[in-house]
């Protein structure tokens, strides 16, 4: 349809506005969340203000009255509502969250919240055109699964060695995927050989790769990664930390460092090292969180990338 730009204006934004409520639908089964995705404006609406009559509910959402009569009728039906008369006119029947709707909004808000954050990533761009910004957002929203993006934020994470050839996969989507965000024309063959055969580079520098990952319904998903080699004079080296971009701000950069450092503790290591880019902030952060200190780069680096060498003498605080 984007050949056709404006004309196909409203069938786009429907298809969004459909895709977007399906995919709410299915989060919303998953997690046994007995409401429809297209009630929530209206409940949203009565938790925040309390009890509306029909008409001033339609005013507030710039919904028809038909419409909103509608959801209501089928809201009621299924217990979610419950009509009160007004106490300034009795004459007047208001509407407000039955206990039922309250529970259901109560269970569902830790929901909202993972949604805002994963919506919220993907409205992460700018544009000073309207229809340069829709086919953005359609690529966004369109290309993979809002659900499950969701859905791996509300999931239990745990840290497992990378094994199995999905996990190898994963592995180097995950890093590829990050590489090309920052990094695009700096992907060298040392990247491409850890990516591409983890299971090699680790037998022959006797490296671990951990994964954080998550699993629903007998499917993991690889949210999270980190690589680590030894080498000698009780030193070691951190690579390839990366995590989903829909899955940021989760603590999931932070536990993978922990656990290496945790490992690394207890094998005898005692400085560990790594090299980082002067842009990436966030990572610079977690580091110096960590006790890493920047300090003059003792080799010379095999990436055209990387501007700034740490190191942190473990015993330390960690």
């Amino acid at each position: 349809m984007e050949q056709f730009g404006v004309l196909t204006l409203g069938s786009r934004l429907k298809r969004l506005s459909d895709y977007l409520f399906a995919q709410v639908q299915e989060i919303y089964g998953y997690c046994e969340i007995p409401i429809s995705s297209t009630y929530f404006p209206i409940l949203r609406l009565l938790q925040v203000e309390g009890a509306l009559s029909v008409t001033e509910m339609a005013d507030r959402l710039h919904l028809s009255h038909p419409a909103v009569s509608k959801q209501i009728s089928k809201m009621l039906a299924e217990s979610l509502l419950e009509k009160i008369q007004d106490q300034h006119d009795q004459r007047r029947t208001m509407l407000t969250l039955s206990p039922v709707g309250k529970q259901a909004m109560h269970k569902v808000e830790p929901i909202l919240l993972e949604m805002q954050q994963v919506l919220e990533r993907m409205l992460s761009f700018s544009s000073d055109d309207f229809m340069t910004a829709l086919v953005t957002l359609e690529q966004q929203v369109l290309s993979d699964s809002v659900a499950k993006k969701v859905l791996d934020r509300l999931s239990d994470i745990k840290l497992v060695e990378l094994q199995s050839k999905r996990h190898q996969l994963a592995f180097c989507d995950l890093n590829m995927r990050w590489l090309q965000r920052y990094f695009p024309e700096q992907i060298n063959q040392h990247d491409l050989a850890l990516l591409q055969s983890p299971m090699q580079w680790m037998a022959e520098h006797n490296g671990r790769i951990w994964l954080a990952v998550c699993e629903r319904e007998g499917e993991e998903s690889v949210l999270g990664c980190l690589a680590f080699r030894p080498h000698s004079g009780n030193v070691g080296e951190i690579l390839k930390l990366a995590v989903a971009d829909h899955c940021q701000g989760m603590g999931i950069a932070q536990r993978l460092l922990s656990h290496c450092l945790q490992t690394a503790h207890a094998q005898g290591i005692k400085v560990l090292c790594l090299e980082t880019a002067s842009c990436l902030l966030a990572a610079k952060s977690l580091y110096e969180k960590n006790g890493f200190v920047v300090k003059p780069v003792p080799f010379t680096s095999l990436y055209e990338r990387a501007d700034l060498y740490m190191e942190k003498t473990l015993g330390e605080n960690r």
